[in-house]
């Protein structure tokens, strides 16, 4: 069966899957203070998302929320006092888009580390926010700064998006592309402050407040430890043996005088929400 005939079979082609009443009042608004109010109704009717986050991202700087709503106050609880402060660094659609991935959508398992769900960013952040998947549109507006559209799934209904709503999602992709490089295309980012790489910015606090020196491959280390990589995907990235890594992992866990994964995040997590 032809993918075309799969996908007008499963109903993601109809006119009325689209909520044209409500993709239409979202376009009524572009370029209008409505307009990601708007945009949050058509998606929640299309996908079923239970919150959406919209977030502003150039490069070298944190990123700026330019709409958040949630049914449950724990998605947004500690996200512009911990998550835009520096704990967005290993954010894995944060990393992606340093990555300069290109414009679509991405889904939380395609994008996440191998031991994302064992990661302290994940226990100790991510997990109280409720959220139980998460895809994310990212599009990109010229070379200057990209937005991310965030929708989410969190206890409000405790299930994941279904591979239906995934299906739809990407044939949506174009039109919310749309829409976003029409309202975002003028964004004032030159007032948002700027600075070096922050991951370098972070080894350097880390230095001047904690008096703890890494070496570069130790740091990068450090950072995909703290993302949720296992040895095994670091060698991977990093193009060394897995028991390479292992030698590096002790080696910060002695300069940092500690003895786990818990302890390096614990350590790492006041430098982190220092960056701003």
């Amino acid at each position: 069966m032809r993918k075309g005939a799969y996908i007008a079979r499963k109903g993601y082609a109809r006119m009325e899957d689209m909520r044209p009443g409500l993709l239409g009042a979202a376009i009524s608004c572009l370029s209008g203070p409505d307009f990601p109010e708007a945009l949050r109704l058509w998606l929640e009717a299309c996908l079923r998302s239970d919150n959406l986050t919209i977030l502003a991202c150039a490069p070298d700087a944190a990123p700026r929320c330019l709409y958040s709503h949630a049914q449950s106050r724990a998605v947004h609880a500690g996200f512009e006092s911990t998550y835009c402060t520096g704990l967005y660094l290993l954010d894995p659609f944060h990393t992606l888009d340093r990555k300069a991935a290109p414009s679509g959508v991405y889904h939380l398992q395609d994008v996440a580390p191998d031991h994302f769900h064992k990661s302290e960013y994940y226990t100790q952040y991510y997990q109280k926010t409720g959220i139980v998947d998460e895809m994310v549109y990212l599009v990109r507006i010229g070379s200057a700064y990209s937005v991310h559209l965030c929708l989410g799934r969190d206890e409000s209904s405790g299930v994941a998006f279904s591979a239906e709503h995934r299906v739809k999602a990407a044939l949506l992709t174009p039109v919310i592309q749309a829409l976003a490089m029409q309202h975002w295309s003028d964004l004032e980012i030159h007032g948002h402050e700027r600075e070096v790489d922050r991951a370098s910015l972070f080894w350097a606090r880390l230095k001047e407040g904690e008096g703890i020196t890494l070496t570069p491959r130790q740091a990068q280390t450090a950072l995909l430890i703290l993302r949720g990589h296992s040895s095994e995907s670091i060698a991977t990235i990093l193009g060394v043996s897995p028991q390479t890594v292992k030698v590096f992992r002790r080696q910060i866990y002695a300069r940092c005088a500690i003895s786990s994964q818990a302890e390096l995040f614990s350590l790492m997590m006041p430098v982190l929400l220092r960056l701003s």
